[in-house]
């Protein structure tokens, strides 16, 4: 985590020496733990009440937990948003454009039409029953 660290001392909050200190505290914590106490993620870490004991390992994970690990997802999300709003379609609403964006995105998501049908209907009720 150091070697790790060594990119991230401008952002840190304290010196590299602190953090240093900090590091060797923090494995002795983690060492007395059973592997059941341990947190399973970096979020879940950050939340823990001691960890304004530790200001640069609590800036680290912050930085490594919302650090993608790769940049596709967001490079995909961006080129759907261009094909989905065009010129034509630039006065779309932003609940439209984030479903159809979403729609895009996620082709995994199935959408069966029956459902929207009976969405639509339950939202706005007629008077008239259609079969």
């Amino acid at each position: 985590m150091l070697d790790a660290a060594l990119l991230y001392t401008t952002d840190l909050p304290g010196t590299f020496e602190e953090l240093e200190g900090e590091l060797k505290t923090w494995k002795a914590i983690w060492k007395e733990k059973p592997v059941d106490e341990l947190p399973s993620t970096a979020m879940e870490t950050i939340f823990l009440p001691f960890m304004n004991y530790y200001p640069n390992i609590k800036r680290l994970l912050i930085l490594f937990a919302t650090i993608p690990v790769t940049t596709c997802t967001s490079e995909r999300s961006f080129s759907s948003l261009k094909r989905i709003k065009t010129y034509l379609r630039s006065t779309m609403g932003e609940n439209r454009l984030n479903g159809l964006a979403l729609l895009n995105i996620h082709p995994e998501i199935i959408i069966k039409p029956e459902e929207v049908v009976d969405t639509y209907a339950n939202k706005h009720p007629r008077r008239l029953q259609l079969l």
